[in-house]
């Protein structure tokens, strides 16, 4: 080895750029090694954690404009209502070449009548005056036409708040452009609410001319006592009540006619919103987007199963202050009788977590008849969640006290009841499919689907790591290619200048009674070792480079917006801690250079020897 060295340090130049050249093919060897390794090992170690779900919305086909009266403005207001040719369901997601992992699902919303439970309306302990609507009798306190807003009693609560009889407010047949006159001898029935309308007309003058510090309140308004039970097929039956008569005089006999029953029997259920739970059917817990953003977790106990999901198990998910309100456990039943059905609207909307309901107001069927309970079962609660609320509404917000099962465990799930019937939206429509299928999915609806609907895609953050860390394994490939390829064109250059071209020192060692294995050492050794330092020294480099890159931070993806409303990804985005560094990748570079300098040398050298010494000193003589 001494010998070969001390021949090296003759041409220090050429010995010096061997050295310099060999360190930076080794680090551009290991350093694309390492970040690719990297890359790979952090997408592998999070792979399980991520979850991609969509969002599926129906885009109208036009809007139409209804008129609706005013008695405030004396003119007509313009309200525009979606239209849709058709609705959209979930089987038209099937596509060919769609993978999904769960779903597509179309959630309907099931009201449960539990007047044996105490819901969180209930448990607040607060009874404000109920006039979210009321079946009445009044009288008006003068002859007149409620055209504008009026003084009326209320003699007598049939349906609503007992406590409201004897009161005094205001009234107005605010939606009918030409009222009745009504007199205060005679009295009138009629389903009243608030729909926020504020008082107008001389009342409001008074009262705005009054001295004392008043306040403007809203007035009542009749409502329609049509039915608004949809068919299965989301059709409307025919019903004599249907923008027809609101308000009726109440005379002898009155409450045995048709019309007199239909008020007694919406008067019946009138209340019954405060004794109803919601219900959500899904097939997996994860579509609902509360659980997948984690405003929604489990506490206690566990999950429902994929076999009970898929089964129709008759088990639940339930809330906890539900669960406390009620002194419940996990593995305790709760008896639900299904009541009515939505497939409009979620839980959130109807039952706000702030204890807020937006509900029907008492229902009967076409024929004026009351609805009954459809379906009874006994869920056994296997687990207990929680919610985050932070006081301000989303529209994603699970309800108050809303259970979760699973969709199969429900026989009547096709339209029972059905109140209320719509498109498939972002907050009762949802899939999964694999992490990193987004742009796969895209391409399959583009060329079988229908720019009618609009999707959403969550995946918590999968979509950039997974970019990040292709576009970094990108350039690594290029780095480990590039650092193969001039390991190699430097190892056949210098191997010739420092193998084959010292033939003629082969020779003479030779001469002088050198072994084949002594001149083989003689010229190898210290080419070895250049290699072996340069290599050593090249891949630490590269290795304390890979450290300081990070491959899950680097890069963007883009998804064509023509089908989607576009990528969220800060919902429940995971945060992602890249895979321990390996010295690996340095160590197999190292010893990759190595052998293949020493092979190629060895190659050089056999070569040299199988030539005979003084043929080739004869040769080098002539030169």
């Amino acid at each position: 080895m001494k010998n070969s060295l001390k021949q090296m340090m003759r041409t220090p130049v050429r010995t010096i750029l061997f050295l310099t050249l060999m360190v930076f093919a080794a680090f551009l060897m290991t350093l694309g090694a390492g970040i690719w390794l990297k890359g790979n090992r952090t997408l592998e170690q999070y792979e399980d954690r991520f979850m991609t779900i969509g969002t599926v919305r129906q885009i109208p086909d036009s809007f139409e404009q209804e008129l609706l009266w005013n008695a405030e403005t004396r003119d007509y207001d313009v309200k525009k209502n979606a239209q849709y040719s058709s609705y959209f369901t979930p089987e038209d997601l099937l596509f060919p070449g769609a993978e999904y992992i769960a779903g597509p699902e179309q959630r309907s919303l099931f009201i449960a009548y539990q007047p044996e439970y105490t819901t969180l309306y209930k448990s607040m302990n607060t009874e404000p005056l109920s006039w979210s609507a009321l079946i009445a009798e009044f009288s008006p306190v003068e002859d007149c036409v409620p055209s504008e807003s009026v003084q009326i009693r209320i003699t007598k609560v049939i349906g609503g708040d007992p406590r409201l009889e004897g009161v005094v407010d205001y009234f107005c047949d605010h939606r009918n452009p030409t009222p009745e006159m009504l007199y205060k001898d005679k009295t009138y029935v009629a389903m009243l609410g608030h729909q926020g309308f504020s008082i107008h007309g001389k009342a409001y003058e008074e009262k705005m001319q009054s001295k004392s510090e008043v306040r403007i309140g809203l007035e009542l308004i009749p409502y329609s006592l049509e039915s608004e039970l949809l068919w299965p097929d989301g059709s409307r039956p025919e019903d004599a009540f249907r923008d027809g008569q609101q308000i009726f005089e109440v005379t002898d006999g009155f409450y045995e006619t048709e019309t007199g029953r239909r008020i007694l029997n919406l008067a019946n259920s009138e209340l019954i919103w405060q004794d109803c739970q919601p219900v959500t059917g899904t097939y997996q817990t994860a579509l609902l987007m509360p659980f997948y953003n984690g405003q929604a977790y489990i506490c206690e106990g566990r999950d429902i199963s994929e076999e009970e999901y898929a089964n129709g198990g008759k088990v639940c998910l339930a809330p906890k202050t539900f669960m406390e309100n009620n002194g419940l456990s996990v593995g305790d039943s709760v008896k639900v009788q299904l009541l009515y059905t939505d497939r409009k609207a979620n839980a959130g909307r109807m039952f706000s977590l702030g204890g807020g309901i937006k509900f029907y107001s008492g229902q009967v069927d076409a024929g004026g008849n009351p609805l009954e309970v459809f379906e009874t079962s006994d869920y056994t609660v296997v687990g207990i969640y929680d919610v985050t609320f932070s006081g301000t509404e989303s529209i994603f917000d699970p309800g108050a006290d809303e259970l979760i099962v699973p969709m199969e465990s429900i026989e009547a799930r096709h339209g029972t009841n059905l109140m209320s019937c719509g498109p498939m939206t972002d907050v009762t429509s949802s899939f999964r499919i694999p992490n990193g299928s987004i742009d796969e999915f895209l391409r399959g609806w583009a060329q079988y689907g229908t720019d009618k609907l609009e999707f959403t895609f969550y995946d918590m953050g999968y979509s950039r790591l997974k970019a990040g860390i292709d576009n970094m394994k990108a350039v690594s490939l290029i780095l480990f290619a590039s650092g193969v390829i001039l390991t190699v064109l430097l190892l056949f250059f210098f191997s010739h200048l420092y193998i084959t071209k010292q033939a003629e020192r082969t020779a003479i060692e030779r001469s002088l009674g050198m072994k084949p294995a002594q001149c083989r050492w003689s010229m190898l050794s210290g080419f070895a070792m250049l290699t072996l330092i340069g290599s050593v020294l090249g891949a630490a480099a590269g290795f304390r480079m890979s450290v300081d890159i990070s491959a899950a931070n680097a890069g963007e993806t883009y998804y064509e917006t023509a089908y989607t409303a576009g990528i969220t990804g800060t919902v429940n985005e995971i945060p992602v801690e890249e895979a321990a560094d390996s010295k690996m990748p340095a160590a197999y570079c190292t010893l990759f250079i190595v052998a293949a300098g020493v092979g190629i040398a060895w190659a050089k050298m056999n070569r040299s020897l199988k030539r005979e010494p003084m043929r080739l000193l004869a040769e080098r003589a002539e030169e």
